[in-house]
C-alpha cells in the first residue's frame, strides 16, 4: 500500500473530518468514548484524567483497540498483580474501542476522566486491554466499518490496511501476554485537592509491528509509550503545499506520506531522537504537532527541531522551534506557526533496503536510520538525526513489509533541505549533503529492552539499482546487565493437531524474542532452551527481568487459526540467569 491517506480522501473528502475526531473510529457509526469518573478530590486525593492520542502512520487505515482498565503504582519497579492492593486501578464499567488512527494532529480521547487518586507520587502506569481470547465486547460489535462491507469488527484489537493489490484488509492484533498490560514510566505527582490532565502517546509507526504469519499479514505491538501533562503543553503547527502533493491515485512526479518529527537531543546527547510525530494531511497539506512539552524537569523551556519526511521528497530540517500555546480541556490555541505559507517539498527519488540476516541476538527489536548535518562553525560535531525507524518481525529478526507495503523498506536518495526557524516568517532553505552521503544513512538496532543501541553502521545509497541491503549490527547488553536462559518441555497430546509452533517471550505487553518449536511438534514434543535474555545476579538485581511465555500453534493452510497456549507462571530472572522447567502440554485442540 503507497498511500493510504490520500486514498481515503478521495473516497470522500468528509471522511478526513471524521478521521481527525477524539471518539472511536473514522467513518465508523458506534464508536465508544470515554469514562467519566464521579470522584471528587478530598484533602487526601487529588483527580487523573488520562487521554489517549496517536502519533502518526503512513500504512493503517485503523488500528481499533478495546481499553479495559488503568492502574498506577508510586513505584517504577512494581510487578502487576490483580490481587496487590497497592496498585490504584480503575476499571471503566464496560470496555470501549477506541480508533487510534483517528487521534492524530492534536487530536485527543479522555478514556479515563476525573479518576481520583492518592496523594503521591506516581512512577508507573498499566493499560489494560482485551485480548482475541476474549468475547467480542459489544464496544467492538458497535463499531461498523463504512470503508468495507459495514459488519462489526471480527476482534477486540484490529487493524485495517491497503495491501498491495489496493484491496482492503482486516488482521488482528495480537497483543503479547495480555494480562500484564502495557507499562509506561514516568513521574507525576498528586497533590491534594488538584486535578492533573495527562495525555498518552500511541505512535504508531513505532509500536504496531507487522509479522509474517504462514505467508499471511498480522501484527503485533511493541509499546513505546510517552505521556504529556496538558498544563505544560503546546504546539506547532505548519502547512505543506497541497499543490506538491499527490492529489490522485497516481504517485508520479509528486509527494506522499508525510510524516513530521519534533526531535530533541538524546539523553547522553549523542543522537537527536524523535519526542512527537503527526501526519500531513494528504488534502490540504496542514499538520499540528501537539501535546509537545513546554519545559523540561528544570522548568527551561524547550526547543526543537523539525523534521519533515516523506515519498518522493527530500527530507526537510528546521532548527530551533518553541511551541506555544494553551490547552483548554483537549483542544490546544495558539500554537507556533512555522511559516505563514506553505512550505515547498523538493522533490527526490528514493531506494529500498532490507536486513541480509536476521536482528541477532534477539529476533524482536528495530532499526534507525539517521542522518548528520555537516560541521559548522556554529556546530563542531553535530550528531545525527532520526529520519525513519522500522521494527523487525518478532518471529524472523528482519523487516517484513510484505502485504501492504513495498517489499523493501524505502529512504529518500536526496541530500536534506535545511533553514532556521524564523518565527513564523519566510524560511530560508539550503540544500545540504549529510555527513553519511546523499542517499546514505546510519543506521543503529536496538532490542527492546536492557540492550543498548548499537555502534551506527553506515549505509550508502546503492549505485546501480534501486536496493541496498546490510548486515544488521548486533546491539550489546547494559552494564550490569547479564544474558540469562529459560528452559523448559513441551508435550504434545496429539502431533497431527499442529505442525507450526512458535516460543514465545513477553514482557509488558511485547515481544522480547521468540523460537521456532515446529520441529517438536512432529514427534510429540520436546525441550527448548532460549538464550540472551536480559537478567540480573544475587548480588546486581535487575527489578524489571521478569517475563512471560506462551506458544502460538497453527496448522498450515487450515484456516490460518493460531492457538495461544500461555506457559503457566512467571519468568524471574532478576536475580538469577536461569530459569528451568518452563513446562507446557497443549492439547489436541
Amino acid at each position: 500500500m503507497q498511500q493510504k491517506k490520500l486514498v481515503q480522501a478521495l473516497v470522500s473528502i468528509g471522511l478526513i473530518g471524521l478521521l481527525a475526531a477524539c471518539g472511536g473510529g473514522g467513518g465508523s457509526s458506534g464508536s465508544s468514548t470515554g469514562s467519566s469518573g464521579t470522584g471528587v478530590p478530598t484533602g487526601t486525593t487529588g483527580t487523573v484524567t488520562m487521554g489517549v492520542t496517536d502519533g502518526p502512520s503512513d500504512t493503517f487505515n485503523h488500528v481499533w483497540v478495546t481499553v479495559t482498565s488503568i492502574s498506577f503504582h508510586t513505584s517504577a519497579t512494581q510487578i502487576w498483580s490483580k490481587s496487590d492492593a497497592t496498585w490504584q486501578t480503575t476499571t471503566l464499567p464496560a470496555p470501549i474501542t477506541i480508533d487510534l488512527a483517528a487521534l492524530n494532529n492534536g487530536a485527543l480521547n479522555n478514556v479515563f476522566a476525573n479518576m481520583t487518586l492518592p496523594v503521591g507520587t506516581y512512577k508507573q502506569i498499566r493499560f489494560f486491554f482485551a485480548s482475541d481470547s476474549d468475547a467480542l465486547s459489544s464496544s467492538a460489535q458497535a463499531i461498523s466499518d463504512n470503508e468495507t462491507t459495514p459488519t462489526p469488527l471480527q476482534w477486540n484489537d484490529q487493524v485495517e490496511y491497503t495491501n498491495t493489490r489496493g484491496t482492503v484488509s482486516e488482521a488482528p492484533l495480537e497483543i503479547a501476554y495480555p494480562t500484564q498490560g502495557m507499562q509506561l514510566l514516568g513521574t507525576f505527582n498528586v497533590t491534594a485537592g488538584s486535578a492533573t490532565n495527562l495525555v498518552t502517546d500511541f505512535d504508531l509507526d513505532k509500536i504496531i509491528v507487522p509479522f509474517n504469519q504462514d505467508g499471511q499479514q498480522a501484527f503485533t505491538m511493541r509499546p513505546d509509550l510517552r505521556y504529556f501533562n496538558l498544563t505544560q503543553s503546546g504546539a506547532i503547527t505548519g502547512t505543506i503545499d497541497p499543490t506538491k502533493l499527490c492529489q490522485t491515485v497516481s504517485t508520479s512526479n509528486c509527494a506522499f506520506n508525510l510524516i513530521v518529527h519534533a526531535e530533541t537531543l538524546s539523553a547522553d546527547g549523542t543522537r537527536h531522537v524523535d519526542v512527537r510525530s503527526t501526519n500531513v494531511d494528504p488534502v490540504t497539506g496542514s499538520f499540528t504537532l501537539s501535546p509537545l512539552s513546554l519545559v523540561d524537569s528544570n522548568n527551561n523551556p524547550i526547543t526543537y527541531d523539525i523534521v519533515v519526511r516523506g515519498r518522493n521528497m527530500e527530507t526537510m530540517l528546521i532548527t530551533g522551534v518553541t511551541p506555544t500555546g494553551t490547552y483548554t480541556g483537549t483542544t490546544v490555541s495558539g500554537g507556533a506557526v512555522l511559516q505563514s505559507t506553505p512550505l515547498e517539498p523538493t522533490a527526490a527519488t528514493e531506494y529500498g533496503t532490507n536486513l541480509l540476516t536476521p536482528l541477532n541476538p534477539l529476533t524482536s527489536g528495530f532499526a534507525v536510520f539517521q542522518q548528520t548535518l555537516p560541521s559548522t562553525a556554529a556546530i563542531a560535531n553535530p550528531v545525527p538525526y532520526e529520519i525513519r525507524w522500522s521494527n523487525t518481525d518478532p518471529y524472523t529478526g528482519v523487516f517484513y513489509r510484505a502485504g501492504c507495503w513495498n517489499s523493501n523498506f524505502m529512504l529518500t536518495n536526496g541530500s536534506i533541505s535545511v533553514a532556521p526557524y524564523n518565527a513564523g516568517n519566510a524560511l530560508v532553505f539550503t540544500s545540504v549533503t549529510p555527513q553519511e552521503g546523499n542517499g546514505g544513512y546510519s543506521v543503529a538496532t536496538n532490542e527492546v529492552v536492557y540492550y543498548n543501541l548499537s555502534n551506527n553502521l553506515p549505509l550508502a545509497a546503492p549505485t546501480t539499482g534501486n536496493i541496498s541491503n546490510f548486515t544488521p549490527p548486533t546491539p550489546t547488553l547494559d552494564s550490569g546487565i547479564n544474558p540469562g536462559s529459560i528452559s523448559g518441555n513441551i508435550a504434545i497430546s496429539n502431533a497431527s493437531a499442529y505442525d507450526h509452533g512458535t516460543l514465545v517471550i513477553a514482557r509488558l505487553g511485547q515481544i522480547i524474542t521468540s523460537v521456532d518449536v515446529s520441529s517438536l511438534l512432529s514427534s510429540g514434543g520436546g525441550t527448548f532452551t532460549v538464550g540472551n535474555i536480559p537478567s540480573g545476579s544475587a548480588t546486581a538485581a535487575v527489578p524489571g527481568a521478569y517475563y512471560y511465555s506462551y506458544i502460538r500453534l497453527w496448522k498450515h493452510n487450515v484456516n490460518k487459526h493460531v492457538k495461544i497456549v500461555p506457559i503457566t507462571g512467571s519468568i524471574d530472572l532478576r536475580t538469577t540467569n536461569s530459569v528451568t522447567g518452563m513446562n507446557v502440554t497443549v492439547a489436541a485442540s
